[in-house]
């Protein structure tokens, strides 16, 4: 997944892989969200550490996409099996919710442009991804924007995350 088009200029990218996407969890008892979104967010860490341009200094502004066609899959079953035998803590119905996908980064790194979760292979969903980043840069919405792909291996989860911005004439 590389995602380059006229409208847009790659600042940086970063791809993780993981056995089990719990390897990157960071959760405590007052905090929760599904493995996935720590995947996620790992990828997005990654990314902006490589980043050539100061993107956080215009959090206002930078905006995030994930596409997932599992999102927090994970916990939704671990919900649904814990409520058979006994109470569940409202953290995991937060930490559920498939918006934590892009949440979790968006809140990490303080970002307040626009965010859109995608629930589809990042394959199927690029295309809409990108009209829709095209559009938040063309707008004036977001200056950078942050999309990542999740999916799942044989092996086990792989996120890609590319920060993109609009052509450097344009600034």
């Amino acid at each position: 997944m590389t995602h380059v088009l006229p409208g847009t200029r790659l600042l940086a990218s970063a791809t993780v892989v993981a056995e089990d996407p719990a390897e990157h969890s960071a959760n405590k008892p007052s905090f929760y969200a599904d493995p996935a979104a720590w995947l996620v967010a790992e990828a997005v860490d990654r990314a902006l550490a490589e980043c050539a341009e100061p993107v956080l200094d215009d959090a206002d502004d930078t905006g995030i996409v994930v596409m997932s066609a599992t999102g927090s899959e994970r916990t939704m079953r671990d919900i649904a099996r814990a409520a058979l035998r006994s109470r569940v803590s409202p953290l995991r119905f937060a930490g559920a919710n498939p918006g934590v996908l892009a949440g979790l980064s968006a809140i990490r790194h303080g970002l307040r442009g626009p965010s859109l979760v995608l629930a589809a292979d990042p394959d199927t969903a690029a295309p809409v991804a990108l009209t829709v980043i095209e559009g938040w840069l063309a707008d004036g919405q977001a200056r950078h924007v942050i999309l990542a792909g999740l999916r799942p291996t044989p092996d086990g989860c792989l996120c890609r995350c590319e920060i993109l911005t609009e052509p450097a004439g344009d600034r």
